[in-house]
């Protein structure tokens, strides 16, 4: 009997200490911040403040309350006796005094009115990269960096926001230092910076070239004051890839046949691809052995002979 009264009762102080906090998120001029999240730490628990910033959850006694909004610093508040508590953000110095590169001049992030994504030179020192534009595969949110090719250095394509044209292509105008170029055979180590303008605002300094956006490839110049000699070596190779197994004549002819065969099986027309079988065809039966460079044919002692038929047009394949 004590020992159920006990339970009961840090049960009770349990469900006790856990109770519904409301609040306001604003930010340091006391201007309402709308869509801030509110986290419990730890947890999984959050919300969101409204358009009012106020903001309602439900958390313990005694857990922390982390507050964040893009552009500002995140604060951590510890829960006590009160439900009101109100949340003052400021703004995030760092990133609002980033500079970025539009068009002809510089601009800060508390300036700027268009959208620029900037890439972190840290990511182009993070391993050894053939071309520095695979850098920017997902690191820039719109923007859809593929590899066409399998060649070593060569540029992948590129289309921001899924480009302009009506097949989702459409690559971007890069210009590196001001001056129209590609990303082929640049140094990733030479990259001051990388910036990304996205939106229309890029037509009023380039025009219709920047339909499909803009890539702003700074590189690194010289700056007044101390000296310094930097020196990087990197070591690649690229090997050839030669372990392909060729088939055979015998298998390439009745592989060809046998699935002339299932064809004409799976569509019920007994006809079908008759030249593959009886025209000049490296499978056929119609093919000229002396002439045709597209004649496959078993070697035996019946055509033999063919081999010192003048002139080599016979193929070298058996």
């Amino acid at each position: 009997m004590v020992l159920t009264f006990f339970l009961l009762m840090i049960f009770g102080l349990t469900f006790a200490q856990q109770k519904e906090i409301n609040g306001t998120i604003s930010d340091g001029s006391g201007q309402p911040l709308p869509g801030a999240n509110v986290l419990v730490k730890g947890t999984s628990t959050g919300t969101q403040s409204d358009f009012d910033g106020n903001y309602t959850i439900v958390a313990n006694t005694g857990d922390v309350l982390i507050f964040s909004y893009l552009g500002f610093t995140s604060q951590s508040i510890t829960v006590g006796d009160q439900s009101i508590i109100n949340a003052v953000l400021q703004e995030d110095a760092a990133i609002l005094d980033e500079v970025v590169v539009t068009g002809y001049g510089t601009q800060t992030r508390a300036t700027l009115t268009t959208s620029v994504s900037k890439l972190d030179t840290k990511i182009l020192e993070s391993s050894t990269r053939s071309n520095a534009a695979t850098a920017l595969q997902g690191t820039i949110a719109g923007l859809r960096v593929t590899n066409t090719t399998g060649q070593p250095g060569a540029t992948p394509q590129i289309v921001l926001r899924g480009g302009t044209n009506f097949d989702g292509t459409g690559s971007p105008l890069i210009l590196i230092d001001g001056i129209p170029g590609s990303f082929y055979a640049l140094n990733s180590d030479d990259i001051e910076s990388i910036e990304v303008l996205k939106d229309a605002a890029a037509t009023a300094i380039y025009g219709a070239r920047s339909a499909n956006g803009v890539i702003l490839v700074t590189t690194k110049s010289g700056k007044p004051g101390k000296s310094s000699i930097n020196y990087k070596y990197k070591y690649s190779m690229n090997e050839e890839r030669n372990d392909q197994k060729y088939i055979g004549a015998a298998d390439f002819i009745n592989y060809n046949r046998q699935s002339i065969a299932w064809y004409r099986e799976a569509i019920n027309n007994p006809g079908s691809f008759g030249a593959f079988l009886d025209g000049a065809n490296s499978m056929g039966t119609g093919g000229d052995a002396i002439s045709s460079p597209f004649t496959t044919q078993l070697l035996t002692t019946d055509n033999q002979y063919l081999l010192n038929q003048p002139g080599g047009t016979l193929p070298q394949i058996f």
